[in-house]
C-alpha cells in the first residue's frame, strides 16, 4: 500500500487476458500499466505462465476474476501475491452474493450488485486485513481515495445524470415499450466502450438496494431455474443440449453455452437466437493487446469465440422465455387417447399401484386422504389415468367448498407415474388436471406437483398456465439409505455431519417404538419446536386417538 500511496508515477496490475476491455478505462486513464497473463481452459491463472513474466515485468497489484458467479482458486493466488508481496484483488463483478470460496483471501474484494439487481449503479469494495498484503486501512486512506476519485471523475468522467436516465428507462419498460434489438451485431467484432460514470452509489441505489438485500436468496433461486429455462428452450427449439453440473455453492452470472473447436457454429447459433429475439451476447470484448500475441493467448480468444450467453435475470419471466417456443405435438389429438376414471378404485387396488412406484410419497396415500376427509373435511377424489389402454399415472385430490359457491381443489405431490413415460404424455395428464382450475366456473387448483425441478417442468408448467405462488417454496430430496454409512456420512451437509459426530460423542441413543407413550412424548417435543422456533404448526386432531 506504501507503494500505491506514494507518488509513483506508473503502478503495474495483473489482469488475466480474458477480462473485458470496456472494465479497464478508468484505469487507462489514470496510466496504469497493464500485464495481461494468459489463463488455463479452466479459466484459472497460468501461474507457470506467470513465472516467465515475472522475469521481465514488475507487479504491485493481482486480479483474481471469479468468472461468472463460479469461484476460483483463492489459496493459490493468495499464495502467489504473498511470496511476491502484491496486493491482491479479487473481483467478484459475477457474484450475486458472498458464498464459500469468494472474498476469503483477497486484500480487496470488488462486488457489483448493479449487474445483478434492479437498481441504477453501484459497486462495493471489501477491504480486508488478513489478505496477502495485511492491508492496514482507517479513516484518512477513505477520505483520500475519496478525494482522488472525484477529482479523477472531474478530469473524464463523461456519463451523467445515470440515475435519473435509469429511472426513465424502467419506467418505459413498465409500460410497455421496449428496447429494439439491434439484429447487425457482429459476433466476431468486440465493441468496448469508454465510459467513464459518476465513482460513488447514488442514494436511490442505495435505497434500492437496502430493500434487496433480504430477497438475496430468492434472486439466486430465479436466477438458477432461469438457466434451466434455457437450457430446456435451447433443447427443445434448436436441438442443442448442455451437460450442466449442478451449481449447487454458487449463482451463476449468466446462462454458459459452450461450442469447443466450433467457431462457425457458435457464430451461426448467436445470429440465429438473435434473429428470433433471445438476450444472447459475447463475452468478454478483449484487449487489444490480446490480438497483438494472439499464440500466447490462445485460451481466452478461444473461449471467446466459442461461448454464448444468455441474460438470467431474475425478472425475466419464464412465459416471456418460452413465447417463441416451437410446437411439438397435436395435443388434442393425443387427448382422444387418454383415459382418466375416478373413485372406481378399491383401497388394495390403490395400494397394489402405490407400490409399483418407484418414487411415491405419504401425501399420495390412501391414508393421508382418508385423514384429510376425518380431520379436515376435505373430500377426496382418486384417479387413475390410462394411455392407450395402460395404466401410466394416479392422482389424490382433495376437494372442498367454500360458501357452497366456490370450490377450491388440492393435488399435494402428485401425480404419481407408475413408469419412465414420454414428457409429452406428463403433459396430456397436467393438461387434464389442469381443467380442476376454473375460475369462470367458480374453481381454483393448488397444485405442488412430483416433478424434478428442472427446465422441462418448469416450462410444462407454464404451458399448463399454472401461476406459480410468490411465496417461499420447498422442495424434497430422496436420499439412498442402500449406499454405504460412510458415503452417507461423508454426503452429508458439514453443519449435519458435525452434529451427528456430536451426538456419537454424547452415547446419543435411540429408542424405536409405537407406543402410546413414545407417541404422545414426541407430540409434546413438537410443541415445544413450535413455541421455540415460531412456525406453523399441523392439527394435532388428526393424529391423536
Amino acid at each position: 500500500m506504501e507503494k500505491i500511496h506514494s507518488d509513483q508515477k506508473e503502478i503495474t496490475f495483473w489482469i488475466p487476458d480474458y477480462f473485458c476491455n470496456s472494465s479497464l478505462f478508468p484505469l487507462r486513464s489514470w496510466g496504469v500499466k497493464f500485464v495481461f497473463y494468459p489463463i488455463l481452459r479452466n479459466r484459472e491463472p497460468d501461474y507457470k505462465a506467470c513465472k516467465e513474466l515475472l522475469k521481465s515485468n514488475s507487479i504491485d497489484v493481482f486480479i483474481l476474476v471469479h468468472y461468472f458467479g463460479k469461484p476460483s482458486d483463492s489459496n493459490r493466488a493468495f499464495e502467489f501475491c504473498k511470496e511476491k508481496n502484491v496486493i491482491l484483488v479479487e473481483d467478484a463483478a459475477h457474484v450475486l452474493k458472498p458464498t464459500k470460496g469468494i472474498g476469503e483471501k483477497g486484500d480487496f474484494v470488488l462486488y457489483s450488485p448493479h449487474k445483478h439487481l434492479p437498481i441504477s449503479d453501484g459497486a462495493i469494495l471489501i477491504v480486508r486485513n488478513s489478505g496477502p498484503s495485511n492491508i492496514f486501512w482507517d479513516v484518512r486512506n477513505e477520505d483520500q481515495i475519496n478525494k482522488v476519485l472525484k477529482n479523477h471523475y472531474q478530469e473524464v468522467g463523461n456519463i451523467k445524470l445515470l440515475g435519473a436516465k435509469w429511472l426513465l428507462k424502467r419506467l418505459l419498460q413498465k409500460l410497455g415499450f421496449k428496447n429494439r434489438r439491434n439484429l447487425n451485431v457482429s459476433f466476431s467484432k468486440d465493441v468496448s466502450s469508454n465510459t467513464a460514470s459518476y465513482p460513488f452509489v447514488s442514494l436511490i441505489a442505495k435505497k434500492m438496494l437496502n430493500g434487496l438485500l433480504l430477497q438475496l436468496n430468492d434472486i439466486a433461486k430465479r436466477k438458477i431455474r432461469n438457466q434451466k429455462v434455457w437450457d430446456e428452450v435451447l433443447s427443445n427449439s434448436y436441438e442443442f443440449y448442455t451437460d450442466r453440473r449442478e451449481s449447487e455453492n454458487w449463482t451463476p452470472y449468466l446462462a454458459e453455452y459452450s461450442f469447443d473447436g466450433m467457431i462457425d457454429k457458435t457464430e451461426l447459433m448467436f445470429k440465429t437466437l438473435l434473429k428470433d429475439g433471445f438476450p444472447v451476447s459475447t463475452w468478454p470484448d478483449l484487449p487489444p493487446e490480446i490480438y497483438d500475441k494472439v499464440q500466447y493467448h490462445l485460451n481466452a480468444i478461444e473461449l471467446r469465440n466459442s461461448r454464448l450467453f444468455l441474460s438470467i435475470h431474475s425478472n425475466l419471466s419464464i412465459g416471456t422465455m418460452i413465447k417463441n417456443q416451437k410446437v411439438t405435438q397435436d395435443i388434442k389429438r393425443d387427448l382422444l387417447k387418454l383415459n382418466v376414471e375416478w373413485n372406481s378404485v378399491t383401497r388394495g387396488e390403490w395400494g397394489e399401484l402405490f407400490r409399483k412406484i418407484e418414487n411415491s410419497n405419504l401425501l399420495q396415500s390412501w391414508v393421508y386422504g382418508e385423514s384429510k376427509e376425518n380431520c379436515e373435511d376435505w373430500k377426496v377424489r382418486r384417479g387413475i389415468f390410462t394411455f392407450e389402454n395402460q395404466k401410466i399415472a394416479i392422482v389424490q385430490v382433495l376437494e372442498k367448498s367454500i360458501l357452497g359457491i366456490f370450490k377450491v381443489y388440492r393435488i399435494n405431490r402428485g401425480p404419481l407415474f407408475l413408469n419412465k413415460v414420454d414428457s409429452n404424455i406428463k403433459e396430456l395428464v397436467f393438461h387434464e388436471l389442469s381443467k380442476f382450475g376454473n375460475l369462470l366456473k367458480g374453481s381454483i387448483l393448488l397444485l405442488n406437483p412430483e416433478l424434478v425441478l428442472d427446465g422441462k417442468s418448469l416450462v410444462l408448467m407454464k404451458k399448463m398456465r399454472f401461476y406459480e405462488s410468490k411465496s417461499s417454496a420447498w422442495t424434497s430430496a430422496f436420499i439412498d439409505l442402500t449406499k454405504d454409512l460412510n458415503f452417507l456420512r461423508q454426503n452429508l451437509d458439514s453443519k449435519w455431519r458435525n452434529m451427528l459426530t456430536n451426538s456419537e460423542k454424547n452415547e446419543l441413543t435411540l429408542e424405536i417404538g409405537s407406543n402410546d407413550f413414545l407417541f404422545y412424548w414426541m407430540l409434546d417435543k413438537y410443541d415445544e419446536l413450535t413455541s421455540n422456533k415460531i412456525f406453523l404448526e399441523f392439527r394435532k386432531a388428526c393424529y391423536c386417538r
